[in-house]
């Protein structure tokens, strides 16, 4: 329940983030977090939408609108469905460590400044912007249309935030935030844009299958982003377990390629359900771990937690402000992005004395002796 509480807002946060309608995200949590900790290879794992996914999610949505989310899904499930069968879970082991780290501190990075004309409330940007640097000069070029409630609200929910997770870590920072934050707006009946406002009201009752959405026709167009979503998900969900299994010091570890399988399930079943693409989370898995999880069952009782509450009290959620929901998504990059890890990299980081001028000739010989070809620099950096 613990783990379904901080999804709640963590879903909607990267609905809203990706381009879709909150319940979307809320669905995702829902059907996908049940199906991956039904079939999956994970004792551990919380399944749901995750900021590894948004920028490329996004990126879809911009190209071919919403409707095209369902079907990335659906081609993602196969594809994973068939590194299962291929046992392409035991890959992972192989993948860099430094390649990681630059992996998730690039999400991080497009995930703060995707957020920056919600968190200040920008109005009047292109939303055909695709690239950075577009995106980053027309936020500059309307910031005349900011105005300071919004941006003075998300700050304080910043401070609030990150505070939190500094002196009561135990208790879930981002629904304090959005609860604490939205009862104020609506008590001083402050102008500023909500859920509600942009999306409308969330629906208080359950989704019914639907397959209205599959278009074989652009399929072909809509592969190369269901590839990178299957190996992005792949990636951090095998992450997930093996942080999980660290964490819980059992002898019981994860089957990477059951796992696979789970999460194929998951992204078949999310778009018939209404959700978007998922994949297992490692801040929700490494939650539910601090606060006892020891079976799937965790995952099962998330999604049951999310479902009910979104039938209970979907109705209030349209009272969200967005920055809040930008600040949550902002302290989340932040965490994702581990800045101190990515420093340490740099200054350990193997042939470090070619470029330091501050090293003595010598080290850089004896540097260059060692290594004698480009691949055992490479090989130091793998491992």
């Amino acid at each position: 329940m613990v783990v379904g509480i901080i999804a709640l807002p963590l879903s909607i946060a990267l609905a809203v983030a990706v381009g879709v309608p909150p319940i979307a995200g809320l669905y995702t949590a829902v059907f996908a977090g049940g199906a991956a900790s039904l079939c999956g290879g994970s004792r551990f794992n919380i399944t749901g939408p995750t900021a590894a996914l948004v920028p490329v999610l996004s990126g879809a949505v911009l190209a071919h609108g919403p409707a095209a989310l369902p079907m990335v899904g659906l081609l993602a499930g196969v594809i994973l469905f068939a590194m299962s069968l291929l046992g392409a879970g035991r890959l992972v082991r192989f993948i860099p460590h430094p390649v990681v780290i630059g992996f998730t501190a690039g999400i991080a990075l497009s995930i703060a400044f995707g957020q920056l004309n919600t968190f200040l409330a920008v109005t009047g940007t292109d939303p055909r912007a695709e690239h950075f640097h577009e995106k980053l000069w027309d936020t500059l070029r309307h910031l005349q249309t900011v105005g300071a409630t919004t941006p003075l609200m998300g700050l304080a929910a910043l401070v609030l935030l990150f505070a939190w997770q500094r002196f009561v870590p135990r208790v879930p920072g981002p629904l304090v935030a959005v609860t604490g934050f939205t009862a104020l707006t609506w008590w001083l009946g402050l102008d500023t844009p909500t859920l509600a406002s942009r999306y409308g009201d969330l629906p208080r009752d359950l989704p019914s299958p639907s397959f209205a959405w599959f278009d074989a026709g652009l399929a072909f167009d809509l592969l190369p982003v269901a590839v990178a979503v299957a190996v992005l998900g792949s990636v951090e969900s095998l992450l997930a377990a093996v942080v999980g299994d660290g964490m819980a010091a059992t002898t019981d570890r994860t089957e990477p390629d059951r796992e696979l399988f789970g999460q194929a399930v998951a992204n078949l079943v999310s778009p018939v359900m209404g959700g978007i693409p998922a994949t297992a989370a490692i801040a929700r898995t490494a939650a539910g771990i601090r606060n006892g999880a020891t079976s799937r069952l965790t995952g099962i009782f998330h999604a049951l937690t999310v479902l009910l509450a979104t039938l209970a009290f979907g109705g209030l959620a349209g009272h969200i402000p967005l920055t809040v929901l930008a600040a949550v998504l902002i302290v989340v990059a932040w965490n994702i992005a581990e800045a101190d890890v990515l420093a340490a990299l740099v200054r350990r980081a193997p042939g470090r004395t070619w470029w330091s001028s501050s090293a003595p000739s010598s080290s850089r010989s004896s540097s260059t002796s060692r290594t004698p070809s480009g691949w055992g620099w490479w090989s130091r950096w793998c491992c």
